[in-house]
């Protein structure tokens, strides 16, 4: 509810107010006191202590409250040429000659009417102004001694009148009309509302500004600060009481807000050292018809900036959306491997998709995700997804989403898909050669369009996605015959990464595995590679890559001695992989190595199939060698995994089944 005070300079302009306000009728408080001058200002004073939003009002009294108070809002109730005549008409009686005595606001209000007054009531009308109480006494004894006092009348307030009774002339106390009063409220309510309203969003503005965690500094067109809110006093480590109404340069240290002020250009994510701390800021001018008249800076330290992004990366890592691999953590200097990687790195600089052509266990993902992280997208989301792992129909619910209600189990308000997760980031598509004809015509409408369409719903959803495709089959093959869709192809293919196979880069081969088996023992000193072992492993062709040379190397942790991996270690691991036609002679060197450590022969296997795979005209005495060494390679196998057959079968390289069979005609319990 709104507050006013009336102060009203006598009892009958008092009194005609109460009745004006008994008849509006407002849900307004409105306190009447009685105060001319000076005493009116203390009421003026004691009224604003109890919470009067505006003042109102008139004459002398009006102007000194204006005066000595000028933080609170007041309405005058004005004398108007009504108020005038009203007063005239009863000076006539007394006199022809009218001296109307008031302060500057009294008399302003009536200029320019008095010469058609003084024409229309045959009066002689004389305006005479002061400026404060103390003068009163002096303009009605100096009108009164050059007038005469024969047939003089004064208008004025209450003070007027005394003075002029005291020297024996008549006086009219000048009187406000009802309706002068009424305006005069309404006009003041109004104000009351609207202050009420500004006083709101002051406050709301307030509490943004003091606990958003930018810090908020502005500054007028003389460059004296008058925003500073408390992010900005945390981050400054100034109060606000150095700050506020003083001159910018004067209390911020390596500020530029004067710049702004001069320039009016705006600095956008500037980096700038305060008090040890790296802040990044926005300035920006602030200008009102084409004329810059202050500036705004925000500002936020690195720090917690790098903090809040270490959150939502761990948020995303947490849901799998995140890449964790770079090009760093590529091994391989080969010139092939090199090539590759050169031509990667200059992929990521644009924003075209890209098809990664790779064999199996190449390290397609390594190289999407390597691409996608020196990308402009890098603080995006990062999504992949195998589209061979997944049947077609669950396969569509999750690269789109769904709508809620589009099929039995389907998740209480939808869910959203692969590709809007992935929006602002990087989807990659990887086996995309085996999806079906029916998704193949979906991802060309995505790629063509960017925008995705849930199961269930008839909305479409932008999308800004970069695309990385991948596949281990022969692409163009596929189009040929007809089970993979050309527009498609075309589209996806718009850049192409080959990625080498190992076979092709062997020279990578011995920094691989030393790599790989630093990561996968553990022991806190992982075993070295005799000379003979790593020639061994370059040897070999790989063909399921580096995802089966990781395999193998998790074999040689458990079977090598004393921390050495031999040959004939090399040899063990390597039997269950190899085929007939894929073994290669060892060395001399390597044979005697083998023999003397192991005692086992070239082509040692782990299971009655693949043993018989590879070795097909092995000797009786073999046999036997053989046997030894299988049965003391699985109780190591097993001792390291405390038991477990289906991790012992996982770094064995075969199936429980054989496991299984393996152990029983060996006689392990």
């Amino acid at each position: 509810m709104n507050r006013l005070a009336i102060i009203a300079p006598d009892e009958e302009l008092a009194l005609l107010c109460k009745e004006v306000v008994k008849q509006m009728d407002s849900e307004a408080a409105i306190s009447i006191r009685v105060g001319a001058i000076n005493q009116g200002v203390a009421l003026a004073r004691i009224e604003k202590e109890k919470g009067a939003e505006v003042i109102i009002s008139r004459g002398g009294t009006a102007m000194m409250i204006r005066k000595e108070i000028p933080e609170i809002p007041l309405i005058e109730i004005e004398v108007t040429a009504y108020d005038l005549i009203y007063s005239l008409n009863s000076a006539r009686r007394l006199g022809h000659n009218v001296v109307v005595v008031g302060f500057e606001n009294v008399i302003e209000s009536i200029k320019g009417i008095e010469r058609v007054l003084q024409d229309m009531s045959g009066l002689n009308i004389i305006t005479c102004k002061v400026k404060g109480e103390e003068e009163i006494a002096e303009v009605v004894r100096t009108a009164a001694h050059n007038l005469g006092r024969e047939g003089l009348v004064f208008i004025g307030g209450h003070l007027v009148a005394d003075e002029a009774r005291k020297i024996g002339c008549p006086a009219i106390v000048l009187q406000s009309a009802a309706e002068s009063i009424a305006q005069a409220i309404n006009e003041a309510l109004l104000l009351a509302r609207s202050i009420y309203t500004e006083k709101m969003r002051a406050n709301e503005f307030k509490a943004i500004l003091d606990h958003i965690s930018d810090g908020v500094l502005a500054v007028n067109s003389q460059g004296e600060v008058t925003v500073y809110n408390n992010a900005a006093e945390k981050i400054m480590g100034r109060p606000k009481k150095e700050v506020l109404h003083f001159p910018v340069q004067e209390v911020i240290q390596n500020t530029r807000m004067h710049d702004v002020l001069e320039s009016g250009v705006e600095e956008l994510g500037v980096l700038q050292e305060i008090n040890n701390t790296t802040i990044v800021t926005n300035r920006i001018p602030i200008r009102v018809d084409g004329k810059t008249v202050g500036a705004v800076a925000t500002f936020q330290d690195v720090t917690e900036l790098q903090h809040l992004e270490q959150q939502v990366r761990r948020k995303l890592s947490r849901r799998g959306l995140v890449a964790k691999w770079t090009f760093d953590d590529i091994i391989g200097k080969s010139p092939a491997m090199t090539r590759t990687i050169r031509r990667a790195l200059k992929y990521a600089e644009v924003d075209n998709t890209i098809l990664l052509l790779a064999e199996t266990g190449s390290g397609k993902e390594m190289f999407a995700q390597s691409i996608h992280q020196k990308s402009r997208r890098k603080n995006g989301p990062f999504v992949a997804i195998n589209c061979a792992a997944l049947p077609e129909t669950l396969l569509e619910a999750e690269l789109f989403g769904y709508a809620e209600g589009a099929f039995t189990g389907a998740v209480k308000g939808g869910k959203a898909g692969l590709f809007e997760l992935a929006h602002g980031g990087t989807i990659f598509l990887d086996e995309i050669g085996e999806i079906s004809k029916h998704m193949q015509t979906l991802f060309l409408r995505v790629l063509q369009e960017k925008e995705v369409r849930r199961l269930g719903d008839d909305k479409f959803i932008p999308i800004d996605v970069r695309v990385i495709a991948a596949s281990n089959q022969n692409l163009g093959r596929l189009v040929q015959e007809g089970h993979f869709r050309a527009d498609l192809y075309y589209r996806i293919n718009v850049l192409n990464l080959e990625i080498p196979p190992l076979r092709e880069r062997k020279e990578d081969i011995p920094l691989l595995a030393t790599h790989l088996i630093k990561r996968y023992s553990r022991n806190s000193q992982p075993p070295t590679f005799t000379p003979e072992a790593l020639e061994l492993l370059q040897m070999y062709d790989w063909p399921g890559n580096v995802r089966q040379l990781e395999n193998v190397l998790e074999r040689l942790i458990v079977i090598a001695d004393d921390h050495v991996i031999t040959a004939a270690n090399v040899e063990a691991a390597l039997a269950g992989e190899l085929q007939a036609d894929q073994i290669k002679a060892r060395p001399a060197a390597a044979a005697g190595t083998a023999s003397d450590s192991d005692g086992a022969g070239a082509h040692a296997a782990f299971g009655e199939r693949e043993r018989e795979e590879i070795s097909p005209q092995k000797s009786h005495g073999d046999e036997g060698l053989l046997s030894k060494m299988e049965k003391e390679t699985i109780l190591k196998v097993l001792e390291q995994v405390n038991g477990k057959r289906q991790e012992a079968a996982r770094i064995l390289g075969i199936s429980s089944t054989t496991l299984w069979r393996r152990l029983k005609k060996l006689g392990i319990s």
